[in-house]
């Protein structure tokens, strides 16, 4: 009886140490992970196998027609800049030829008309087809003698001793010299109502306007003096 009470109590005590105590080795212990290894191994860097880049025949045809695009495009500004500045440059000369057109034909009466002095005198031309008003005047004096209408195609020699005596008696108070009509100018209004000056043996030139010769320093020459009596034909006479 004592026997076998004693080996009951032996039973659960071993099972209890069994379940307890574990052991190394088991089934039951995890398992320790391994690193994976692709299978096909590591890919090939194709960069570093195919070595420098070579140009190919396509890429100089690519290089070729962006070059040809560049220079037909530089080509076709400079033909346009230059077409522009011929453009320009011919309408500047056409401008300029009917500046002078119109100029010649505003000067086709006033080219015909002249005046200079000689020792002895002061010679008018009206070597135009057309009545000219004119009249003499001494600028620095303010002073104007009218020649009034004078004739076309006629000249006129005005000697310094006459012109003088018919400023004296027209004009007493004036006391002029031979020396004096050196400054003489002749103004004259051509047919279409430009006025122009011209000194002796000058260029011509424009008048802004006519003054009235009825001033009080006017002095009056009129057809009666004996210069305009003795007038010769123009040596030219063209304008109509």
């Amino acid at each position: 009886m004592p026997t076998q009470a004693s080996g009951a109590a032996d039973g659960p005590a071993g099972a209890a140490t069994n379940e307890s105590t574990p052991v190394a080795g088991t089934a039951g212990a995890a398992p320790t992970p391994t690193p994976r290894r692709d299978e096909a191994g590591a890919a090939p860097d194709a960069d570093a196998d195919s070595g420098p880049y070579r140009v190919t025949v396509l890429d100089l045809g690519r290089f070729t027609v962006a070059a040809v695009t560049v220079i037909a495009a530089l080509v076709g500004l400079v033909l346009g800049i230059r077409a522009e500045q011929r453009a320009g440059a011919d309408e500047r000369r056409t401008d300029a030829t009917e500046q002078r057109e119109k100029e010649s034909r505003e000067k086709s009466y006033a080219d015909l008309v002249d005046f200079y002095r000689t020792d002895s005198g002061v010679i008018v031309v009206n070597g135009s087809s057309r009545v000219m008003d004119m009249r003499l005047t001494l600028p620095a004096s303010r002073l104007t003698w009218d020649l009034d209408l004078q004739r076309p195609c006629k000249q006129v020699d005005i000697p310094n001793r006459e012109l003088l005596d018919s400023m004296a008696g027209k004009q007493p108070s004036v006391r002029l010299t031979e020396a004096d009509l050196a400054q003489l100018r002749l103004e004259f209004k051509d047919p279409a109502g430009r006025v122009w000056i011209r000194s002796s043996g000058g260029p011509l030139a424009r008048l802004d306007t006519w003054r009235p010769s009825r001033l009080p320093n006017r002095a009056d020459i009129v057809n009666s003096e004996k210069w305009n009596a003795r007038a010769e034909d123009a040596p030219q006479c063209g304008a109509s």
